[in-house]
Formats: structure tokens, sequence, C-alpha cells
């Protein structure tokens, strides 16, 4: 956990006051001049080699750690979330030595120094805050940046600290918020934020959309059909570039689910014109394959041989898909072309 300034000692559960530094202090003075100082905090000693540090930080350790990193870029309102949860596991340690060490007294005045120097730096981010009209987009636009598989459970701290009350999140914080906990694992809570979104936004299609992957996750693909149907109708030049992409790849995993081939096909041919190196050329391939296997005649196997033509204009030099586009010509009885792609193929 956090400990008290840098250099003091802190009493050990087993009895003993073995000393524990930390690198609190050092950090915080090089702040911006924007923050609030402590200003009953201890002189500190010198820091101990980095050899001496553990290995793994503890979880209060690493909050702090992503805080002072936020604060030394200059973001102290989106340190503040976790700051203030590195003071709570502070408070929990506090009790703790209560129980175990009560006579330590000097042990006591360390962790009152150190909840001092949190809260400061707590106070004058919610004076910035006040301050900043328009200050709670840019602080969920922030966030979002930080949001990866290891931060999101402290990117869901963050938005909790900006908005307590999950349902006042605008939009674009509950959409974060879905996203965050999909990372998480916890699909049914993300697909609840994403509806949110979308009905907080008047149903705009980055947040159908973003339901839709969510309700995929949970098994729901006639919910997520149903959804992104409507998008497509539209059509895609009403979306922007990144959208009609999610929406043409999630609309063809529901219709393959759903066992739909040929509209599973005419999505990912329409993806592929988009984004012809979106994924490799084998799974391009693979889906093909899925459309060839229909019998002679099924507009599936036409819809795949077409996407397959395509496929080989936009990546002439992969001779697999050469390969698959000269056998499949071949069983349709295009002998010439067939003949064309063999020879094509056979040139050293």
């Amino acid at each position: 956990m956090p400990r008290a300034s840098k250099g003091s000692t802190s009493g050990n559960a087993s009895g003993g006051g073995s000393k524990r530094s930390s690198k609190r202090n050092a950090k915080s003075s090089q702040a911006k001049p924007s923050q609030a100082k402590p200003s009953q905090a201890k002189p500190s000693q010198a820091r101990p080699s980095e050899e001496a540090l553990p290995n793994e930080l503890p979880m209060a350790d690493r909050y702090y750690e992503l805080a002072e990193s936020m604060n030394a870029r200059g973001a102290i309102e989106l340190a503040v979330p976790f700051y203030r949860q590195a003071l709570a596991m502070l408070m929990e340690e506090r009790d703790q030595l209560r129980q175990l060490l009560p006579e330590q007294q000097q042990q006591q005045r360390l962790l009152d120094s150190r909840e001092e120097q949190i809260e400061g730096l707590i106070t004058e981010a919610a004076l910035l805050r006040v301050g900043s009209g328009s200050g709670l987009d840019e602080r969920i636009a922030e966030l979002a940046e930080e949001l990866t598989p290891q931060s999101a459970q402290q990117v869901l701290a963050g938005l909790r600290e900006l908005v307590p009350e999950p349902e006042l999140l605008p939009a674009r914080g509950r959409s974060l918020e879905g996203k965050a906990l999909m990372l998480c694992g916890r699909v049914a809570e993300a697909i609840a934020s994403f509806e949110a979104a979308y009905a907080a936004a008047g149903q705009a299609p980055e947040h159908g959309i973003n339901l839709a992957a969510a309700l995929l996750a949970a098994g729901q693909a006639s919910q997520a059909a149903a959804l992104l149907q409507p998008l497509h109708q539209r059509g895609l030049a009403v979306l922007e570039p990144d959208q009609r992409a999610a929406l043409l790849r999630n609309f063809a995993t529901a219709a393959s689910q759903l066992e739909q081939p040929l509209l599973a096909l005419q999505l990912r041919r329409q993806w592929l014109q988009l984004e012809p190196e979106a994924v490799p050329s084998d799974r391009w391939l693979g889906w093909c394959r899925v459309g060839l296997a229909q019998p002679p005649g099924d507009h599936a196997r036409q819809e795949a041989l077409a996407f397959l033509q395509d496929l080989r204009r936009l990546h002439p030099a992969n001779r697999a898909i050469a390969e698959v586009l000269a056998e499949t010509l071949e069983a349709e009885g295009d002998y010439r072309q067939a003949a064309l792609l063999y020879r094509e193929l056979l040139r050293p």
C-alpha cells in the first residue's frame, strides 16, 4: 500500500517497527505549481535503492503510481480517482494498525500526514472541476485513452469519481463504462451501460454498434442483428469509416451465427472492399470456402465466387487465393479463365 512520506517508518503487523519507504514525496514535489502542497508533511529522508523495493507493488501502490503518472503529465483531475482509492486503502491500513499496534502513536501521525497530502490534491482537483464548464467530456476522453485490459478496473473507478451515479453520466461516459466492463468480462453489465448510452444519445450509430457487439458476446445474435439491420439499411455513407467497418464485421458475425451464409458473405464482401487488409488473407479465404461449400446454383455459392474474385484482385500476389479461384472456376465450367490462372501459377 502507499506509505507515509519517504523515509518514514511503518509498524509491522508482527510487532516490530521495520522501516518501509515510499517514493511519494519526491514525486509530489515535482507536481505543477497549481497543486496543493501538504502543509504539515514531515521532512523526507534519503530514498532507498530500487533493489530494496518489492518486485510487485500492492494494488494500492498501483493506484498511486497511476495517479502520479497522470499528475506528472498535468492531468491532476484524472489523477483524483486513483489518489482517492489509495487514500481509502490507507485508511483501511490505519484501522488495522490501530488494532494491531495501538502504542505506535508516531505511526498514526505519519498516516494522518499522508491522508492530508492526498486530500489536498483531491480538494484542488475539485476546484478545477468547478472552474471548468466543459471539462467532463475532456476527462472522459482522457480516461478512454487510458483504457486497456489491464487498466479497465481503474477506468471504472475513475468514472465513479467523476460522476458517482452511473445514470448521470453522459452517453460517452456510459459507453466507456460499457467498454471497460466488457474488458472485465462483465458482459451483462456492459449491455446495460451500452443500452443507456444508446438511449441517451438518441440511438446514435456508434452506441448501437457497441451494444450489438456486447449482445453478440452474450450469445444474443438475433437481438444484435435486429439492432444492426436498420443501421445498415440507412447506408454506409452516413457512418464514419470506423463505424462502417465495425457495423459490417458485427452484422456479418450475427448473420453467421444465425446460419445466414448469403447475408454473411455479402456483408464481408462489402467489408473487404472497404478494408482489404482488415484481416489476414487466409481468413477472407476461409469465409469464401464456407460459401463455396454450398451446392451449384446456390446464391451463397455465387456470392462466394464474386467474393473470391474480389479477393484475387485486391491480393494479386497471393498464390493460395489464385489456386482456390482456379479450382472454383474449373468446377463452374469456366475452363478458359481457370487455364489462365493455372498457367500463371506454373510460371517460375
